[in-house]
């Protein structure tokens, strides 16, 4: 049997990347996600990344999913003096709001929050590799001294970790680029700086009004301390989640990153929601042409840890060796995946047996047929993805076939744990339909004529939400005929 990795990869595309053949090779290297960021770019230039992207995909015969990363209300540096660009421990600075009339050294994004920062508050410029502690504030600027030193240069990120901050969920920006990515039909939309539930829901009626509410998922980014003190319900409310190492790691101790990196994949595991962890996986890969110790340790644990997927930035959109870098994230998860017992890494990761609908009671029942049986695959049938996401929450000892007529429902399963998108006809009977994902099942090596398969469907098919089938097959045997040996 041909062996399928489970664990998904979402590569960024950036000038490094954005051309056709390096992101045939991507694809061909184990990229299932194409990641758009829209911090950095015009939208001229992501419409034609989305565009390559599908040709890329169409030209290799793979499935791949578009997500589209709004910058959401990030701060950044706007313009700095030139003898700002090296800042030295002990210096004071004055910073102000961009537009400001006030000549200071650093000027950032207009968000109007500099007059909200209270004196002895912490200031991190650039991922925290320099800080400054405010010293007085006024309206529209703050004085502060530099407590961490280093280099400075435009667009830099701008965080206030020990400061609660009103920042809007969604700004101006951010409207037009999911009007965009709607209009250019991207498969998953991610939420910078989620605070709660709400905002969350404030991008969903802005998707809803354009009729793509089932077509669209929404990726609540955690990256502030607030969408930590709010977890559960973030996780609730979104349809997948990403653990945004980056500025969580500046908002909080970095010493707690590591535990609540697998907290909150645990809760997204619970919630069947699929999970990106993200930043850093293989920095030093922008640069070299293969990862430090360290970070292939890295990957793997967050492969153990229950992760769905895993996130290049950088490495990808920036750096010298982006095939490499998804080619080598494959082999890592490969690994993983083969050398720990699969039962073990399925006890680690999955939630309580506890079934909440029909479809859970299905997913849970086919999962414990494949280390019971020795099934082969689960084809699952599913009209919107869902079938396939409800069994990969419970995590089956073998790969699922998501079986879909919709191609943008097959796309919505390319960050789903263990799961192979596949688009079949759409055919006036369940019959039917099961023989064509029979057929792409030995096709694509998932199984042989006369082995047996866990087949879940909706009857009737095309209805949205019916999961209610499970079937043990035999590969070639008619749908309603009974298993030899069953």
């Amino acid at each position: 049997m041909r062996e399928h990795r489970r664990t998904k990869i979402v590569a960024s595309i950036g000038p490094a990347s954005s051309n056709l053949g390096t992101l045939t090779a991507m694809i061909e290297a184990g990229m299932d996600v194409a990641r758009i960021n829209c911090s950095h770019g015009s939208t001229a230039d992501h419409a034609r990344s989305i565009e390559l992207v599908r040709q890329a995909a169409a030209r290799t015969g793979k499935t791949v999913g578009v997500l589209l990363d709004l910058a959401g209300p990030k701060l950044r540096i706007e313009s700095l003096a030139d003898d700002a660009t090296q800042l030295q421990p002990g210096e004071v600075v004055q910073i102000a709001e961009e537009g400001s009339a006030r000549h200071a050294a650093i000027h950032i994004s207009r968000l109007g929050i500099l007059h909200t920062v209270p004196p002895g508050a912490t200031i991190a410029f650039a991922d925290g590799a320099v800080r400054l502690v405010v010293d007085r504030s006024e309206d529209g600027w703050v004085e502060a001294t530099v407590v961490q030193g280093g280099p400075l240069s435009v667009r830099k990120g701008v965080n206030f970790p020990d400061s609660y901050l009103e920042l809007p969920a969604l700004t101006e920006d951010d409207f037009a680029d999911i009007a965009f990515g709607l209009e250019a039909g991207v498969d998953f939309i991610a939420l910078s700086f989620v605070g709660s539930a709400s905002d969350l829901e404030v991008a969903r009626r802005q998707i809803d009004r354009a009729g793509a509410a089932s077509r669209v998922m929404l990726v609540a980014k955690i990256e502030r301390k607030e969408a930590i003190q709010r977890i559960g319900e973030i996780v609730a409310a979104s349809d997948a989640v990403m653990v945004a190492r980056g500025d969580l790691g500046v908002e909080m101790p970095v010493e707690r990153i590591p535990l609540l990196q697998k907290q909150i994949i645990h809760l997204a595991n619970e919630a069947g929601k699929p999970v990106i962890t993200a930043t850093q996986m293989l920095e030093s890969m922008i640069e070299a042409g293969s990862p430090t110790r360290a970070e292939a340790s890295d990957v793997a644990n967050a492969i153990l840890d229950g992760s769905d997927a895993l996130m290049l930035s950088a490495e990808t959109a920036v750096g010298a060796f982006p095939v490499e870098a998804i080619a080598t994230m494959d082999r890592i998860a490969r690994a993983t995946e083969r050398e720990v017992d699969n039962q073990a890494l399925t006890l680690l990761t999955r939630p309580s047996p506890v079934a909440h609908s029909v479809a859970d009671a299905i997913g849970e029942a086919a999962t414990r047929m494949t280390r019971s049986v020795p099934v082969r695959a689960v084809v699952a049938l599913t009209e919107s993805g869902h079938s396939a996401r409800v069994l990969a929450r419970f995590r089956p000892a073998v790969a699922i076939l998501g079986a879909t007529p919709d191609p943008r429902a097959a796309r919505s399963l390319t960050l789903s744990w263990g799961v192979i998108p596949h688009v079949v006809a759409r055919t006036p009977s369940t019959e039917l339909m099961v023989h064509e994902a029979l057929a792409a099942a030995v096709e694509r090596g998932l199984a042989e004529v006369g082995e047996l398969v866990v087949i879940v469907a909706g009857i009737p098919f095309g209805v949205r939400g019916t999961t209610n089938l499970i079937k043990l097959q035999a590969v070639g045997d008619g749908f309603f005929a009974p298993a030899e040996g069953v």
